[in-house]
């Protein structure tokens, strides 16, 4: 019979830094995708192992297949002037991607394009090429050379990387429409994950998962979400006290201890 305790204890919080080596698992991405269309109004389709999600307009879609991991990306975000049309812009996600980069992204998308759906689509008030970014320089370490643009992880271990269309540069994953780039490989591990962005994709969206990516303060994260063993010794992880629980009030005579508020179940975002 299951420990009815465990249910009450609140889920433990840890910090892990550097945060671009907080890695997830491909399914924690599928579980957020989950949650993400539980908590908006866009609609879902399973087929097989793929799952396919489509914002009201029907103009962006988001697509998780489980049989890419470790074959490519296995999340794919798509922009179409409407259903028919070609591609627009895309942003491909692979690998073990800190869950912050992917909430990050999708809860930017949606917010967006629920205010303005012609601006995320259209990229229309953007301006190309430009994008400010908060740089910690004594974490990351500014280049440009090779027709190649970006910032590098001091440890060597990740890079922000842009390449214009007309980059002399050869082209990322050998797709020349692939305007930035943010990956993390870990010399003893290789590639850990990627993030991919065209050259149409609005530039709020970059923004929105670089800043996420740059920030030198380690993430705060739940142990709901499990963390690779693999990537541990690269990282520093702070365990946090968990908080302390209050007494429960014991109305008199012994009767039954009443709870101050009404059990929850939070969810991770």
């Amino acid at each position: 019979m299951p420990d009815d305790s465990d249910q009450d204890r609140p889920r433990e919080k840890i910090r892990i830094s550097p945060r671009y080596l907080a890695a997830s698992l491909p399914t924690d991405h599928q579980q957020l995708l989950d949650i993400f269309v539980e908590e908006t109004a866009w609609s879902a389709h399973t087929d097989a192992s793929t799952l396919t999600v489509t914002s009201p307009c029907r103009r962006i879609t988001i697509r998780h297949d489980q049989t890419a991991v470790g074959r490519g990306p296995h999340m794919v975000i798509s922009a179409r002037t409407d259903e028919e049309a070609a591609e627009r812009w895309r942003a491909d996600i692979s690998g073990l991607v800190p869950i912050e980069c992917v909430a990050r992204l999708l809860g930017t998308l949606a917010a967006e394009l629920a205010t303005d759906a012609d601006h995320v689509v259209y990229g229309i008030s953007a301006e190309p090429g430009l994008l400010e970014l908060h740089v910690d320089a004594d974490s990351w370490t500014h280049f440009d050379d090779f027709g190649l643009s970006g910032f590098i992880s001091h440890d060597g271990h990740a890079a922000v990387v842009s390449r214009p269309v007309d980059s002399p540069a050869p082209p990322i994953h050998g797709d020349a429409s692939v305007t930035w780039h943010l990956a993390a490989s870990p010399e003893d591990l290789g590639h850990l994950w990627d993030i991919s962005f065209t050259d149409k994709t609005p530039p709020l969206l970059l923004h929105a998962v670089a800043a996420e990516t740059l920030d030198p303060r380690p993430t705060l994260r739940s142990t709901s979400f499990p963390f690779p063993a693999a990537v541990a010794p690269l990282v520093t992880i702070e365990r946090l006290p968990p908080p302390s629980r209050r007494p429960t009030a014991r109305p008199p005579h012994g009767g039954p201890a009443r709870s101050p508020e009404p059990k929850r179940t939070p969810k991770t975002r």
